[in-house]
């Protein structure tokens, strides 16, 4: 008989001599019982599992097998083949079918004989039961170690695991430390707030991946190829990065067809989860930042992999990754509909979407430049203004004084019903230390005191609140304050998008006919709240663009000249106006 041998240690819980051992042992069976091994094939894996299908030893072994390079496989035991039932009875029914003889040396089992196909079944079970209460008894010291506050597996970019306690020898002879802690990395950790800061701002993963590796700043040293969008996405929705230590959230599955392995979620009932301020790399703010950007961006990329069209969830990327100041931002009056970049020419214009698929009768175009100037001057004038907003703070310090007006004179009232009540507990004390006690007597003291102990409680709060009062903040705070929002309007990003969107929120855009006049519109925000529209005399400050040969006829006086015709963005007041400037 030509034989073949099969070597397998783990690195677990077996030492690379093992490979050694039991190809010594095939060979000593082979001969003493007359069997000739091949010294070509000899496959081994080393540092693999037997729960591992895919193994590079046993594929090699399974292709020679199939063409027949030998009629015999000797192994030292059967979970050397494999820890898996399913697949060990897989390999026994494929030995089979191509002719093999497998051997088990130690457990004494050959499938030439009437008996081995009942043991064989035996071995597999118990070779997949040790398999399944060694991870148990794993998964149990792994929680002791997490218990005691070390850290087990996954450590996350911005930290490095630290061995901390004593050094013993394990069963291979290695010196091993009694646990392992994170602390922060801290050139790491520069990149990890810069990163949540940026995505805060408004700044999209793609063009944070795109930095990180223009930049060429290392990540983990295991990820080839640099940043991608998967490990961005991980970090900013990492709660570690706040002090959260979360363990034991997932477990690994088998596909029983397929024998992929996958990670599946546990109850949340089984987590386990510690404060760890050690590990905190960013505030509490920028996380919740984070998470109000996160809520912003939902469903603005595909809802599930492969799938074609469009949920009902879905959501434009525009609206929550502007490429412009007013992208995403800007509705047409008449249908309601969404108006974008419709023309390309020059810094592009604004028109509606609907007017473009013939639903919508609103054709008129805006530039984009000049109306992005127009609102920036606008909310530099109207709502970031210091003046004004110092008078909103005073009026609103106003508003607070009088709804509290009654705190002091409340606190009066309520130390004179404590000072009564106190005196009544002196009283009833010299009765008891007089021996006139009785249950009545008892009963009142205890009513007595929680009161008392109610009055000091409500003087506290009241005194606390008198002595913490609303007062507006000084007129050069605000002028600072103010500054650094106008520093980032004008940079007209995705953040100065965002921030805009917040101040004017949904802007309507109503396309006017004036009676003589041309088509002009009128835009409506949220700014009304600040009086915009309040006086209306005042008639327009702002410009829009109108397109050169439109349908309307040109004045006879204009005849031979050519013009640039805007029309008025109005706040102030329902007329449009039309200005006409030469060139």
């Amino acid at each position: 008989m030509k034989a073949a041998i099969y070597a397998r240690f783990s690195s677990d819980n077996q030492r690379e001599q093992s490979i050694e051992d039991q190809v010594r042992v095939c060979r000593e069976y082979a001969q003493k019982n007359e069997v000739s091994v091949l010294e070509d094939h000899i496959y081994v894996d080393e540092a693999k599992s037997g729960s591992i299908r895919n193994r590079p030893g046993l594929e090699a072994l399974k292709k020679a097998a199939e063409s027949k390079l030998f009629d015999t496989l000797l192994i030292d035991d059967s979970s050397r083949l494999s820890r898996d039932n399913q697949y060990f009875n897989t390999l026994l029914c494929l030995f089979q079918f191509w002719g093999l003889t497998l051997i088990s040396v130690s457990d004494g089992l050959n499938t030439q004989e009437e008996h081995a196909k009942v043991a064989y079944q035996f071995r597999g079970i118990f070779n997949e039961l040790y398999l399944s209460d060694l991870r148990k008894k794993t998964h149990r010291g792994q929680m002791g170690q997490v218990l005691k506050g070390y850290n087990m597996g996954y450590v996350g970019y911005g930290y490095r695991s630290k061995p901390v306690g004593e050094l013993k020898p394990d069963k291979k002879g290695r010196l091993r430390a009694e646990g392992f802690t994170i602390e922060i990395q801290p050139e790491e950790a520069v990149v990890v707030k810069n990163l949540f800061e940026s995505f805060t701002q408004g700044k999209s993963i793609n063009g944070i991946v795109k930095e990180l590796n223009d930049q060429k700043i290392p990540t983990f040293k295991r990820l080839r190829g640099g940043w991608n969008l998967s490990t961005i996405s991980r970090i900013l929705k990492s709660d570690r990065y706040i002090g959260k230590y979360t363990w034991n959230k997932t477990t690994s599955v088998k596909d029983p067809l397929s024998g992929k392995i996958k990670k599946v979620a546990r109850p949340k009932s089984e987590w386990i989860i510690q404060d760890r301020p050690e590990m905190k790399i960013i505030s509490d703010v920028l996380w919740q930042k984070t998470q109000l950007r996160w809520q912003e961006i939902e469903n603005t990329n595909p809802i599930r992999k492969g799938k074609r069209g469009f949920s009902s969830k879905q959501k434009s990327f525009v609206s929550s990754h502007p490429p412009h100041l007013l992208s995403g931002n800007l509705k047409c009056g008449l249908c309601q509909g969404s108006m974008a970049l419709v023309s390309g020419k020059g810094s592009g214009y604004y028109g509606c979407i609907n007017a473009i698929k013939k639903t919508c009768t609103n054709k008129l175009l805006i530039s984009r430049k000049r109306l992005e100037a127009h609102f920036i001057s606008v909310v530099h004038e109207k709502a970031i203004n210091p003046k004004t907003l110092r008078a909103v703070f005073e009026k609103t310090a106003e508003k607070i004084k009088d709804h509290y007006a009654h705190i002091p004179e409340e606190i009066k009232l309520k130390k004179l019903e404590l000072n009564r009540h106190e005196t009544r507990i002196h009283n009833f004390v010299e009765f008891i230390a007089e021996g006139k006690a009785t249950a009545s007597l008892s009963a009142a003291l205890e009513e007595a005191e929680t009161k008392v102990k109610a009055l000091k409680s409500d003087v506290e709060g009241m005194e606390h609140i008198k002595e913490s009062a609303f007062e507006p903040p000084p007129i050069e705070w605000i002028t600072h304050r103010l500054n650094n929002i106008r520093s980032v309007l004008e940079k007209r990003t995705s953040q100065s998008a965002l921030l805009l969107r917040k101040l004017l929120g949904p802007i309507t855009m109503t396309p006017k006919q004036p009676d003589q006049e041309r088509a002009v519109y009128h835009a409506r925000c949220k700014l009304k709240t600040f009086g915009l529209w309040e006086n209306s005399d005042k008639g327009s400050n702002s410009l829009h663009w109108w397109r050169w040969r439109e349908s309307n006829p040109r004045p006879k006086w204009l005849t031979g000249r050519r013009i640039t015709c805007f029309a008025t963005v109005n706040f102030a007041s329902d007329r449009a106006v039309a200005h006409f400037i030469r060139r």
